[in-house]
């Protein structure tokens, strides 16, 4: 899974976990409505809930397909029946071809060198100008990590296209190739930008791709996984659940734009048109901005009706809802105004007609955010955990009419 994503909630999981316990029993369904990273719902899921993800990141839908879509680790294609054990060395070696220098395995077509070209130095055309006139060239890769991703992804492209591996088979695969990159990545820990004047020393490292543990894949298989939707658009066809978690984007970022490398990796095998794609990338990151979501939970002025109506949308018993003193729309980190205000709105909120009166409940949890590295430990923060009995039933309510994809289309595709 991922772990350098803002507003990870490995560190919080168990704590929620113990908060659905209270509410909901195991086998009922749990609405993951920012799902992001996954920790939530994989933390769910091995509590017994069925959990049903949504996000608009690209690769959450990817892993939850890998990981959620049976309840063990699927054989490799082609074989027998056979223990997990071996079914785990089998899924192995076949992450360990995927880098093999030698790719004669690979038709000449499906040959492509679309990292090492624009994401790595020593790529043709790696280049960039900035909005200030600046000038250089992306660095996100080493060239033999760039190499290396390149061999991969064409391997899983060709088998993906040809039928020799299947949807969920593509998804494990690139899963452990997109965990394997967030460790080699020259970045702080999003992809909008990269190092300047110098080289994260995680990124000298050659990149090797593990599979995860057998246990991940072990749970009730998830029968509703949303693919880069929009969470106002996938709760109105989601049937009746007894929880929605929800832990949406408090500021002005976009997290397509902080994640789209990973983004691009994950739907690299579904783009018809590569060389259209890559020709049409943009910025010092260099992100084709078909693939951009302007999300109205990142405007402060659309963020509270954007909350109710995902509520009011959602088919769902409880609420539960994430809150935290980071930057945020209203303060800076740890910002007095970033506490004081944001909860009290959110408490107001909560106590608003769209909850049964009394139901309310306030768990405040302490931990320190996800930068912490190299001896340096990250900041303490304050987390907030609103839960509430929903008192109304779902409404099909109007579109905000402002959440949008930043292009013509996405190339990620949405189902």
């Amino acid at each position: 899974m991922i772990q350098r994503y803002l507003g990870n909630k490995s560190l919080l999981a168990d704590t929620i976990v113990d908060l659905v316990k209270g509410i909901a029993s195991p086998g009922d369904l749990i609405f993951d409505a920012f799902s992001g990273s996954l920790a939530v719902s994989t933390a769910l899921r091995s509590a017994g809930f069925e959990v049903a993800p949504n996000d608009i990141n690209h690769f959450s839908w990817l892993f939850a397909k890998a990981y959620f879509s049976a309840g063990e680790l699927p054989d490799p294609p082609g074989l027998t029946p056979m223990s997990p054990a071996v079914s785990w060395a089998y899924w192995q070696e076949e992450l360990e071809r995927l880098t093999e220098e030698d790719v004669s395995d690979v038709p000449t077509r499906y040959r492509r060198t679309d990292i090492f070209d624009h994401y790595c130095e020593e790529g043709q055309k790696s280049g960039f100008v900035s909005k200030r006139g600046t000038s250089g060239r992306r660095k996100f890769f080493s060239a033999a990590n760039a190499c290396a991703i390149d061999r991969a992804l064409s391997r899983i492209r060709f088998r993906y296209e040809t039928g020799l591996i299947t949807e969920q088979g593509r998804c494990i695969l690139t899963a452990a190739l997109i965990s394997a990159v967030e460790k080699v990545s020259n970045t702080q820990g999003t992809y909008h930008d990269f190092p300047r004047g110098f080289v994260d020393s995680r990124a000298l490292k050659p990149i090797s791709l593990r599979m995860p543990d057998p246990a991940v894949f072990s749970g009730p298989p998830s029968r509703y996984i949303g693919k880069a939707q929009d969470s106002l658009e996938f709760a109105k066809f989601l049937p009746r659940h007894r929880v929605i978690y929800l832990d949406p984007p408090y500021n002005f970022r976009q997290y397509t734009s902080y994640y789209f490398m990973l983004n691009l990796l994950s739907c690299y095998a579904d783009i018809a048109d590569l060389d259209g794609y890559f020709s049409n990338i943009q910025y010092v990151r260099g992100q084709n901005m078909k693939d951009d979501f302007k999300s109205t939970f990142c405007n402060r002025d659309k963020f509270i009706p954007s909350l109710r109506t995902l509520i009011e949308r959602s088919d769902a018993d409880y609420v539960i809802l994430s809150y935290f003193d980071g930057p945020n729309h209203w303060g800076n980190f740890k910002s007095e105004s970033a506490e004081t205000e944001g909860k009290k709105l959110l408490e107001q909120f909560f106590h608003s007609d769209l909850f049964v009166e009394g139901s309310y409940n306030f768990v405040p949890v302490e931990r320190r955010n996800y930068q912490s590295y190299g001896g340096y430990s990250g900041k303490p923060i304050q987390e907030f955990l609103f839960v509430a009995r929903k008192g109304k039933p779902a409404e099909n309510v109007d579109d905000l009419g402002s959440a949008q994809w930043i292009g013509q289309g996405s190339a990620l595709g949405t189902v």
